[in-house]
């Protein structure tokens, strides 16, 4: 008779916990971010959190799904390994794998944000231009452009991007370093 197959060994029910564990907690911090620096509401902040990241997210995926098979076979299992059932040290070539995946998903947010908006036909702030000479505002805020009180939606979607990959980062960490519990059987 053959092996009885259950849902765990088809089914890479770990990861797909931790991805969602990532996105809830990615969509609550880029939520916050998005909700101060770019001064929207707490709904729509949480929308546009949810959309990018969600979007992000099926990309990336699409992404691994592709890349995947033209990986040369030591590099293919490593990374199999590492995304399915964890593995216990981070080589060097990850670390760099981590900041282009950073930098791609932080364009892709830029730009998701963008096909948002433009999406729901929100319209854009003009910028003013004004001829008057700028009035004495201190020297700090003169001279340094982080004290400008107009939003910068490129900052604001890099802070809550690297916000929430250090999250992500900590808790990878944590699950790098800290010892499983034993199972009792």
């Amino acid at each position: 008779m053959p092996p009885i197959t259950t849902y765990t060994d088809v089914l890479p029910l770990r990861a797909i916990a931790f991805q969602l564990l990532f996105l809830i907690l990615a969509i609550a911090i880029e939520a916050a971010v998005l909700n101060v620096r770019l001064d929207l509401g707490r709904k729509v902040s949480m929308q546009y959190a949810a959309t990018i990241n969600l979007f992000t997210t099926v990309l990336g995926w699409i992404v691994f799904f592709v890349v995947e098979p033209l990986l040369p076979e030591p590099s293919r299992r490593m990374v199999i390994e590492y995304v399915f059932f964890g593995i216990k040290s981070i080589p060097t070539i990850m670390i760099g794998v981590g900041f282009a995946i950073f930098l791609a998903t932080f364009l892709l947010k830029l730009q998701g944000i963008e096909w948002l908006e433009l999406l729901l036909e929100k319209n854009k702030v003009a910028e003013k231009k004004s001829d008057e000479p700028p009035k004495f505002k201190g020297r700090r805020q003169q001279q340094n452009p982080v004290f400008e009180i107009e939003a910068n939606r490129p900052l604001a979607v890099l802070w809550a991007n690297a916000f929430s990959f250090t999250a992500i980062s900590i808790i990878l960490a944590i699950r790098i370093l800290v010892p499983p519990l034993p199972v009792p059987r």
